[in-house]
């Protein structure tokens, strides 16, 4: 999922530019992919943000004396 995700952002990135370089930056069309970008990109970083979450380890703290430890 996660490379399929980048392949469409890749995709969309390249086809932003080559509108972009022939109509200018602010045609709608430029516009559009940049904001399904956006939307892809924010999908990733969902997934990712998920994925760390259920990996996180717990930790044990142990404090003895005034330090710290982390097992």
């Amino acid at each position: 999922m996660r490379e399929q995700l980048l392949e469409k952002m890749e995709l969309l990135r390249q086809q932003m530019v080559e509108i972009g370089t022939q109509y200018g930056l602010h045609h709608p069309e430029v516009l559009r992919c940049s904001r399904e970008i956006d939307l892809l990109h924010n999908q990733l970083l969902q997934m990712e943000k998920e994925v760390t979450f259920c990996n996180d380890k717990p930790f044990h703290l142990h404090i003895f004396e005034n330090r710290t430890h982390f097992a």
